[in-house]
């Protein structure tokens, strides 16, 4: 287990600790208020893209980044996602949250949605009403699709709705960035947490987003040199 140390709010002597006791003092650390809120949780290279060059993160990811992942998902109802990121990572059903997969075209293939659990836990694919009967017939059994009314590009608050109304307010999304951006510039994002990983990467996707400044909430070091930075609203 790396060595970390926190930098913000307060500077402290470096914490090594075993996975156990490293997941609890991260679990407090990145605790949250409330039974409803929006948390994102990236990963990015020094010139902000949020894939490395196969297209994935999992070039980007070392250090604590997976175990803060886990954590993350544990303080959660549902882990969200844009299609295009499904695709590209292969994500397993999360062992302690719901997956719910969000796509605009429904042009989603049955074979990149993961196989349900064996307690019966199923992906939900949230999607436009217009292709819903579409994308049901394509995905049979394999995952749960809601219809979502309305534009989920011009308005992704229907996204944070739709999974209120299944009964799964803590929502962590994990991207894609276009998918994250869009939560941010609405301006439903409670907290963004950010990993910065110390390595250059080409050409791939980058958080762009609108909208009020941010403040710096927390700051980790580890001997990896990623910085795992926590970003909240000045609204918060």
């Amino acid at each position: 287990m790396p060595v970390v140390q926190p930098l913000l709010p307060t500077p402290a002597d470096p914490v090594d600790l075993d996975r156990d006791a490293m997941r609890a003092w991260l679990g407090e650390r990145y605790a949250l208020e409330g039974d409803a809120w929006v948390r994102v949780n990236l990963v990015a290279a020094l010139g902000g893209q949020t894939t490395a060059s196969d297209g994935t993160s999992d070039g980007l990811t070392g250090g604590i980044d997976r175990l803060l992942l886990a954590v993350l998902r544990r303080s959660a109802d549902v882990v969200l996602v844009g299609a295009g990121t499904l695709r590209a990572e292969r994500l397993g059903m999360p062992r302690t949250a719901a997956l719910a997969v969000a796509t605009r075209r429904g042009d989603l293939a049955v074979d990149v949605l993961p196989e349900p659990t064996e307690d019966g836990r199923r992906a939900i694919v949230l999607c436009p009403d217009r292709v819903v009967h579409a994308l049901r017939d394509r995905v049979g059994d394999r995952a749960r699709v809601v219809a979502v009314s309305g534009d989920l590009s011009a308005e992704p608050t229907l996204l944070i709705d739709a999974l209120a109304a299944e009964g799964l307010p803590r929502i962590v999304c994990e991207g894609g960035a276009e998918l994250a951006g869009r939560l941010v510039t609405a301006g439903v994002v409670d907290e963004l947490d950010l990993t910065t990983a110390p390595l250059l990467a080409g050409g791939g996707p980058s958080l762009r987003a609108l909208g009020e400044p941010w403040s710096l909430a927390g700051l980790l070091h580890d001997e990896t040199d990623r910085l795992y930075a926590r970003w909240r609203p000045h609204r918060r």
